[in-house]
């Protein structure tokens, strides 16, 4: 995150230098691009956040006599799955892969080779982003399958006396958290995809490419996701410490006996 925020203000300043001091767009066109660029940074803490809240129920145990009675209506909680459960990593295995079709095609001297390595080197272009928006949205599904275990999620919730209302415990369990995992997943790789590919778009407009790169990418989403988990640490230690939080007054409350 340091070093993509390392790059951002003189990859600003080349914008700025471009659009004002060349007078290519003015004042107003700068306006317009920090707006999107606000506004496309709001969307990736939404994709970071968002989650579907499967809601669980909990048994209630009270004790009669010599026995125990399961009463229903207990704790009532929830399973929170994100809609982007894979974060970046599809979009860096996604680059890792775009290096081989040039590589392979580097080989040879044919005209055929030439042209794809000619696409596929050219990181702003039509097919090379097309390819790449396709990959993020296979690997964002292989890689939300490998580490979400929604069969130990099941198991545990059996364990712990947890069940869904209206789906069985188990197996039955387990695959209504696959089912739902998919249905969430398929929107998330879009949105994903459309956020990776999306420089390549702000470049086509006229934008330099230096800046044109915090639009989207793995550069933002990294910084917007370090930025989030950053907040949430120091929220929880402040939170263990008796303070309201980083985003509220900051008064110290007294400890609940």
């Amino acid at each position: 995150m340091v070093g993509i925020l390392a790059r951002l203000p003189q990859a600003f300043i080349q914008e700025f230098s471009s659009t004002i001091t060349n007078n290519n767009g003015g004042p107003m066109l700068l306006v317009i691009e920090i707006i999107i660029w606000l506004l496309v940074i709001i969307a990736c803490v939404l994709l970071v956040m968002a989650v579907r809240k499967i809601p669980v129920q909990y048994a209630r145990r009270t004790t009669t006599g010599d026995f125990e009675q399961d009463m229903m209506g207990g704790n009532r909680q929830w399973i929170p799955l994100k809609l982007n459960a894979s974060g970046v990593m599809p979009i860096i295995f996604a680059q890792a892969i775009m290096f081989i079709p040039a590589a392979l095609a580097g080989l040879s001297q044919s005209e055929t080779s030439q042209s794809i390595a000619g696409a596929f080197s050219n990181m702003f272009g039509f097919w090379y982003n097309f390819v790449f928006a396709s990959l993020i949205v296979v690997f964002t599904f292989f890689y939300t399958a490998i580490t979400v275990p929604t069969n130990k999620m099941a198991d545990d919730l059996k364990r712990s006396g947890g069940f869904i209302p209206g789906v069985r415990p188990g197996a039955e369990t387990s695959d209504y958290l696959d089912h739902i995992m998919s249905l969430i997943t398929f929107p998330g790789s879009l949105f994903l995809a459309l956020i990776a590919v999306f420089p390549a778009i702000i470049v086509s407009l006229g934008v330099q490419q230096s800046w044109a790169m915090f639009f989207g990418g793995t550069s933002l989403i990294i910084m917007v996701g370090v930025a989030i988990d950053t907040i949430q640490q120091i929220n929880s230690y402040l939170l263990n410490k008796h303070y309201d939080g980083l985003m509220k007054s900051g008064k110290n409350r007294k400890a609940v006996a």
